[in-house]
């Protein structure tokens, strides 16, 4: 998403006069911004919330939610013609573009995966402690998804945190 964006402002620098040779790539790339952010942290926020949040304040998370996600919405759509006038259309998207890179960072290190778990799951997971969850984020999947995709190696997908947990508790016990 935040290449997309990038690209989105580079695009404005190209030389010319024709306003539609400007228009059709930054056009082109905020259709793939928005097509990215559809798949992947566009809905998020109502997801996650819908699955972590337990049942009895359930209904007060999702209204957080909506509220956080309409909230900053409408503050992206008052700044930025502010922020395209000062800083040119050119450095507005790329300032979106290092917010969205500082956001992908964040929701690294301190969203943590809920698929496929039960709510007991959920609390196992969410009673990890926040530092212990970075550092095996940085250490564990960091490291494993850099020699899987990146550089293509076939290896075995690590244990999540809670069988790690799990695995600690249970050498405890035995010694």
């Amino acid at each position: 998403m935040c290449i997309f964006l990038l690209a989105a402002g580079l695009s404005l620098l190209k030389g010319g006069n024709n306003k539609g040779e400007k228009i059709g790539p930054v056009a082109l790339f905020i259709y793939l911004f928005t097509i990215m952010y559809s798949l992947g942290e566009g809905p998020v926020a109502f997801q996650y919330s819908a699955e972590v949040f337990p049942t009895i304040q359930r209904e007060q998370g999702m209204a957080w939610a909506v509220c956080i996600n309409n909230t900053f919405a409408g503050v992206l759509s008052i700044t930025f013609p502010r922020m395209q006038a000062v800083m040119t259309p050119t450095g507005a998207f790329g300032f979106y573009a290092g917010l969205n890179l500082i956001a992908w960072g964040m929701v690294f290190c301190f969203v943590r995966e809920t698929k496929q778990l039960t709510l007991e799951e959920l609390d196992q997971v969410f009673s990890v402690p926040t530092k212990s969850f970075i550092g095996h984020e940085l250490t564990v999947w960091l490291p494993y998804f850099i020699k899987r995709y990146i550089f293509r190696r076939k290896i075995m997908k690590p244990p999540g945190i809670i069988e790690r947990e799990e695995k600690v508790n249970e050498l405890i016990h035995e010694e």
